[in-house]
């Protein structure tokens, strides 16, 4: 399923979100530690260099605000075993 992943970092957690192109379905999650939120975007198919620059980059940017990842096709399955229903 093509979607895009976002980051952003709120008061105590990295709140994940996927999103389909072109709707307004975005479900998020929080995960208490980098390790957590890293695990899951691995679990995406994201490379381990591009989500270490986004969480470097994350981290020099204001609470709240938000980084997306380019376009990609995830598996269904993937997004459901980690509780995104889209």
């Amino acid at each position: 399923m093509l979607v895009i992943v976002s980051l952003r970092r709120l008061d105590n957690h990295i709140e994940i979100g996927v999103a389909r192109p072109q709707h307004d379905s975005n479900p998020t999650h929080n995960y208490p530690s980098e390790k957590e939120a890293r695990a899951v975007l691995s679990d995406f198919g994201i490379s381990e260099e591009l989500i270490a620059s986004h969480l470097k980059l994350l981290a020099q940017m204001g609470t709240g605000e938000e980084l997306k990842f380019p376009p990609m096709d995830v598996p269904q399955n993937d997004l459901l075993s980690r509780g995104f229903r889209l």
